[in-house]
């Protein structure tokens, strides 16, 4: 095996924290689209897909390298919320705390010098600076928006999403 144990452990732990996020975004997505915010929803079921993709790049290195995967239970995502700010916010904030977990596994893997899983994780340092951002801009727009948030679905219109 190219990796610790304790890697493999850290790795699958992420696999449900990725598809945690995935769940998230399918219910912030619904809410969206549920408020006939057909924009907003596009986009968030969008990252429900891509939070998934990132599970999957966690299974299929932990195959690859002689680990083992292990999909763990995942935990009722949000439902319903108060406002599309509320939505945004928790989408944000979901983002910012994957970075976080993300610098932890970078740190665990540059104690142990596994250089191989470090390689693996410079992708998704990249990938949560784009996240984050993305995330921040599009609570700032909602939160600009006020309580009309069909300003948001316009602007989005305007934008080609």
């Amino acid at each position: 095996m190219l990796i610790s144990e304790k890697i493999n452990a850290e790795f699958n732990r992420q696999i449900g924290h990725e598809l945690g996020n995935a769940n998230q975004y399918l219910a912030i997505a619904t809410y969206f689209e549920q408020d006939g915010l057909f924009g907003l929803a596009k986009i968030y079921y969008k990252q429900s897909d891509e939070e998934r993709d990132h599970a999957m790049k966690f299974v299929k290195f932990l195959i690859d390298a002689g680990g083992t995967a292990k999909i763990p239970a995942i935990a009722e995502p949000k439902n319903g919320f108060d406002s599309a700010v509320d939505a945004a916010q928790l989408a944000y904030d979901s983002e910012v705390k994957t970075t976080q977990q993300i610098y932890a596994l970078v740190a665990l893997a540059t104690e142990e010098k596994s250089y191989i899983a470090l390689n693996f994780l410079q992708w998704f340092l990249s990938e949560q600076l784009e996240e984050v951002s993305s995330a921040e801009t599009r609570l700032s727009v909602i939160r600009r928006a006020g309580p009309s948030v069909l300003m948001v679905e316009a602007y989005l219109a305007h934008e080609g999403v």
